[in-house]
């Protein structure tokens, strides 16, 4: 496949460009399982995942966390378990467990290299300048928030992320500490691309430590090398990210297909007061939806270019709560690198960089209060497609008019601004 060299922040979608990486074995746990077979259970507080299986002849797979598990039949059919489990007053709730995956993966939009690899041309990107990046960022940068990436993992050692990452906790590999972008050099999905998603998460971290640069990152690896991970995984995140801290999850991944597993996740995430941020996904259209962005408890993220004209790719419907810039998007990228990349996944981590600095200038504020004032600044968007008219949130991001109340003195928000400076 040749080199894509597009570098503008235009509508179009780049595909996979060739890159040397390194190697690193791992053994992810999605490899050779039947996922369907797979009963993932939410269990009442104080009751054990292996009394629950001992009593239905199952056995308990590695993964998940006090509450959550994922149970297979040792023998018999595995719908006969679910439907067992289903009675059994110890579980809140039962489904069958599923893939989910990085939303670029149906349109094989993979990261290139455009010759300007620089942390300069990163950090004055078109997008950067385009969202008022800078002018943001002299009412906040972010300090104090804690910004949970449950992706395919990071290159801690990168300059964009080294010092800002505070937690880590791989859900597919726990041997693998530090929760490092693994790569294994195996086409496991069957896509006829080995390891295509690498460094995605790497890409997405970054993106969020470009809008806010003092942000604490969490990161939380649920999707391998291939992009693919499962609702036992993505659940667990979502609790993990909640558990320790995190005001911000951003979740580049989904599925047309709801999760019980997942959305309870995200209850207990809205409960907490934490605003999970969701990329709208890349289908061009509004049906099918990618889930968790249609989950009303998501803040979903759809993309456009610098000209603030939404892209072809980008799925869209009333689920919208925003747009954002998502075409040749450069960040970071394992190996020191810096790559482009173009999708829903690169929107959304905007918006939660920007939503990391208000709530550093604003701590109490909820969620709610949060995506009011992302909306309320957005700016229009241009020439969007007739189809997508009305379902694509309040417009396009502005970042500098999310924070500008902020550098006025005697404002009449909640809070006196706060003005941070970098560390």
């Amino acid at each position: 496949m040749g080199l894509l060299t597009v570098v503008s922040c235009a509508r179009q979608l780049p595909t996979q460009a060739s890159a040397a990486r390194p190697r690193a074995i791992t053994a992810p746990r999605l490899a050779a399982r039947a996922l369907s077979a797979e009963a993932i259970v939410l269990l009442a507080p104080g009751i054990r995942a292996k009394d629950v299986a001992s009593a239905h002849g199952a056995e308990v797979l590695e993964g998940g966390d006090s509450r959550l598990a994922a149970l297979v039949a040792t023998s018999g059919d595995s719908d006969d378990l679910r439907v067992a489990l289903e009675a059994d007053p110890r579980v809140l709730s039962v489904e069958a467990n599923q893939t989910l995956s990085v939303v670029e993966a149906h349109q094989k939009s993979w990261a290139f290299d455009d010759g300007l690899p620089t942390l300069q041309n990163t950090l004055e990107q078109p997008a950067a300048t385009v969202l008022g990046v800078a002018g943001a960022q002299a009412a906040s940068m972010g300090n104090g928030v804690r910004v949970a990436v449950l992706d395919t993992g990071v290159d801690p050692t990168h300059p964009l992320l080294a010092g800002r990452i505070v937690t880590t906790a791989d859900f597919l590999d726990p041997s693998n500490t530090g929760a490092i972008d693994l790569t294994d050099g195996l086409d496991n999905d069957s896509s006829g691309e080995a390891d295509e998603a690498w460094g995605h998460g790497t890409h997405v971290a970054g993106i969020v430590a470009v809008a806010a640069p003092n942000v604490e990152l969490m990161i939380g690896r649920v999707l391998d090398a291939d992009g693919r991970g499962d609702v036992l995984g993505v659940a667990a995140g979502i609790r993990w990210a909640v558990d320790n801290g995190a005001r911000v999850i951003n979740l580049s991944l989904g599925t047309t297909a709801t999760s019980h597993a997942i959305e309870e996740a995200l209850e207990e995430a809205e409960e907490e007061g934490v605003l999970v941020v969701a990329a709208a996904g890349n289908r061009g259209t509004d049906n099918p939806t990618e889930y968790p962005a249609r989950s009303r408890r998501a803040f979903a993220v759809a993309a456009a270019d610098c000209d603030s004209r939404p892209t072809d790719f980008t799925s869209y419907g009333p689920f919208v709560d925003l747009v954002a810039p998502g075409v040749a998007i450069r960040s970071s990228y394992p190996g020191n690198r810096y790559r482009l990349w173009t999708g829903t996944s690169m929107a959304a981590p905007w918006a939660s960089g920007t939503a990391a600095l208000l709530l550093s200038v604003h701590p109490q504020w909820t969620p709610t209060q949060v995506q009011a004032r992302l909306s309320a600044s957005a700016s229009p968007l241009r020439e969007p497609k007739p189809s997508q008219h009305g379902k694509l949130g309040a417009g396009m991001l502005d970042v500098g008019a999310a924070l500008r109340p902020d550098l006025v003195a005697g404002s009449d928000d909640d809070d006196q601004p706060v003005l941070r400076t970098p560390r």
